[in-house]
């Protein structure tokens, strides 16, 4: 899988265009910029899937190779993904 790092201008909803449970990766939003035109995602998405699938304006993406997804005091896992459990 892979991790991104990424902007969007999409501050007012910034959700995935397409909903993440039916492939369980969770996505946080972690900050907006100080003049209020973009906020910052970090997601997973698993090999070969589309970023832009799920952000279509997704700019100054940063990607990593992950084998796990690493749960944080700033990355919590979603409730949406613990209903999942």
């Amino acid at each position: 899988m892979k991790r991104y790092r990424f902007k969007t201008h999409a501050v007012d909803d910034f959700r995935p265009l397409v909903d993440m449970a039916p492939i369980k990766m969770p996505w946080w939003c972690t900050g907006s910029a100080g003049d209020g035109r973009s906020v910052s995602i970090v997601c997973y998405l698993p090999e070969g899937e589309d970023l832009y699938k799920y952000w279509d304006d997704a700019y100054q993406i940063e990607t990593e190779e992950a084998d796990e997804i690493l749960y944080t005091d700033r990355f919590p896992k979603p409730d949406w993904l613990r209903r999942e459990d």
